[in-house]
Order: C-alpha cells, then structure tokens, then sequence
C-alpha cells in the first residue's frame, strides 16, 4: 500500500509539471457604452523557472525507498519461513523418532521389569529404573511434540494464516 501511496505522489508532481490553463468568460457593461460586452480570458502560465523537477525527484526517490523496504520486508519473511520451516521439519523427525523407536522400546522395558518383579527376577529399583526411563521419553516426546505446534505457529504467524500449515503434528499417542 505504501508503494502505491508513493506511486500516487509521483503522478501528483508529474501532474504539476504540466501548467493549468485557465478560461474565463464573463459580461461587462460599462456606463459610457451602455451596452452588454462579451470578455473571454485564456491564461496560460509559462513554466520557465519552475517545472516542479524538485518535488518530483523527491517523489520518484521516496517511490523507490518504498519499492526498496518493500523488497527487504519480502526477503525477511520468507528467510523467517524458511527457517521455521525448517525447525518444524527437524522438530518433527525428532517426535517421529520418540514415537516410533524411543516410546515403545522404553515401555516395552517398563513393561517387562514389571512382569519380571512380579515373577521374582528383578528388583524392585529395577523396575523403577524402567519406570523412570519410560516417564523420561514420554515427557521428551511431549516436549519435542509441544515444540513442534509452537513452530508451526511461528510459521502461520509470519505468513498472516490460522492453522492451515499442513505439515503439523499430530499427537498420535
């Protein structure tokens, strides 16, 4: 918008560049004649000294800061993009990983120690270490899937939209 504000400005100064020409027309009845005349005016104003170059470079170089942070503001929201797209693919290997080896190896130890306790094979520490390690993935799961939403919300966020961002988690435990 700022661009087509400034656009709009230099068409503004080009326009005074241009001299307006003016047309009048009127009646006049002087006393001594008594009678109506007709008057008709043309003015035309000669820009010799000034043909508004000034305002109209100023213009044409505020176009094009605008033009310029215009392109700076697209390069800085697309590297913003590009590196929470990034952070959310990395994001979502790791809960890939958690959810598809560490959870179920963890549980299936958990699991185990605690049939092995009640058969009288382990300790009872044994099993706490299990129960421990199980917990300890879970809740690094959790975090790694919390960190996941949060990155695809930065990139909603930079791109203006509201959960439309297909590759977000989802919680399949």
């Amino acid at each position: 918008m700022e661009v087509e504000r400034r656009r709009s400005l230099v068409d503004v100064e080009r326009s005074k560049r241009v001299p307006n020409v003016t047309v009048s027309m009127g009646v006049k009845r002087p006393n001594e004649l008594q009678r109506d005349q007709l008057l008709f005016g043309v003015s035309v104003p000669l820009p010799l000294f000034d043909r508004n170059q000034g305002n109209l470079l100023e213009a044409l170089k505020r176009e094009d800061k605008a033009q310029d942070e215009l392109q700076a503001l697209n390069v800085r929201v697309s590297t913003e993009v590009f590196q929470a797209r990034e952070r959310l693919e990395y994001i979502l290997s790791e809960v890939d990983v958690l959810q598809r080896d560490v959870l179920p190896g963890a549980k299936s130890a958990y699991d185990a120690a605690t049939i092995g306790f009640e058969y009288g094979k382990f300790n009872f520490l044994e099993v706490l270490d299990a129960q421990r390690t199980y917990f300890a993935a879970k809740s690094q799961y959790l975090k790694a899937l919390a960190e996941a939403h949060r990155a695809a919300a930065e990139i909603d966020r930079v791109l203006g939209e509201s959960g439309s961002t297909a590759n977000q988690p989802a919680n399949k435990e």
